[in-house]
């Protein structure tokens, strides 16, 4: 296991910070489910860094506990200083959930220094983060260095939701071929089976939908293996939840809906079934486009 992904070095190094700070009367990690939730990835993920580090002597795995076997040494981690996207992702994680999180709203205003601060990085990371960002018509620069979140127009949605759909129909095309034995087949039965525990506790975990929607469409999304899609996708996705967010009154609602119509898309991928997979995929992009132009900002149908 010597060519690991970019994610899965980043989630390894994760681990190994928790096996070194771990008390010495915890000798176990928690499970799955917990170490996916503090590392921000899926438990596919996990395990398999899990299962690295057993190789490497580390931990040691029987059934669900995972033992500390050793203290973590340099050699263990890996060197991901160099690669030439991390400091850009880590800001882009960072910009993105102050808006998810409604820490910014339209019309607030925000510089570069302080951005630069609060996110650890170097105002040179974050001044060419926005100004690509800005093509996304969300934010505007202003003297100084300083800068506006803002809104958009009809014509703009429409045209966001119409190349949205071409990069996902593309995509889920290309992950219907991989073949039977690639982990992405792992990934989305884990994804149906958080899905149905979702819905079947939706009056109280309707708050956790985003999440599963994030990771859906992008498993989708990374199946096309172009570059180009990986580039532009996350931020049309993010554009397309940014403008209905703030109307939390059928939130609850709304969620159940696209839950069940991702429960429908995941049932027909896994079954391997073509038209039943790009009709579902259809069906759920209409809603949310139908969603997005009720509730962006008095956007009409």
């Amino acid at each position: 296991m010597t060519d690991l992904s970019y994610l899965l070095q980043e989630s390894t190094n994760k681990l190994l910070d928790l096996v070194k700070n771990a008390a010495p009367d915890m000798p176990h990690l928690p499970n799955d489910f917990a170490l996916s939730q503090v590392i921000g990835v899926s438990r596919t993920t996990v395990r398999t860094a899990v299962t690295h580090l057993c190789e490497k002597g580390v931990l040691k795995r029987e059934g669900n506990v995972k033992t500390i076997l050793r203290a973590p040494e340099p050699a263990d981690y890996f060197d991901i200083s160099n690669e030439p996207s991390t400091k850009e992702e880590q800001f882009e994680k960072y910009f993105l959930s102050l808006i998810s999180s409604g820490k910014l709203l339209p019309g607030d205003r925000f510089s570069e220094l302080d951005l630069a601060k609060k996110s650890n990085c170097i105002t040179i990371t974050v001044r060419e983060f926005l100004i690509k960002f800005a093509h996304t018509g969300l934010i505007k620069k202003n003297p100084r260095a300083q800068w506006q979140m803002v809104e958009f127009d009809v014509q703009f949605a429409e045209e966001l939701i119409a190349f949205r759909k071409i990069l996902e129909m593309a995509s889920i095309r290309a992950l219907l071929e991989r073949p039977v034995d690639d982990p992405v087949w792992s990934e989305l039965t884990e994804l149906l089976n958080e899905h149905k525990a979702l819905l079947a506790d939706i009056e109280n975990k309707f708050n956790d939908f985003p999440a599963l929607d994030a990771r859906l469409h992008r498993l989708i999304q990374s199946a096309s293996g172009n570059r180009f899609i990986n580039q532009f996708f996350n931020i049309v996705t993010f554009i397309c939840h940014y403008h209905y967010q703030w109307d939390k009154s059928d939130e609850k609602e709304r969620n159940a809906i696209a839950v069940t119509e991702h429960i429908n898309l995941l049932n027909n991928l896994l079954s391997r079934d073509i038209g039943g997979s790009v009709m579902s995929l259809e069906k759920h992009l209409n809603t949310a486009q139908r969603t997005l132009m009720r509730s962006a900002h008095g956007l009409s149908d």
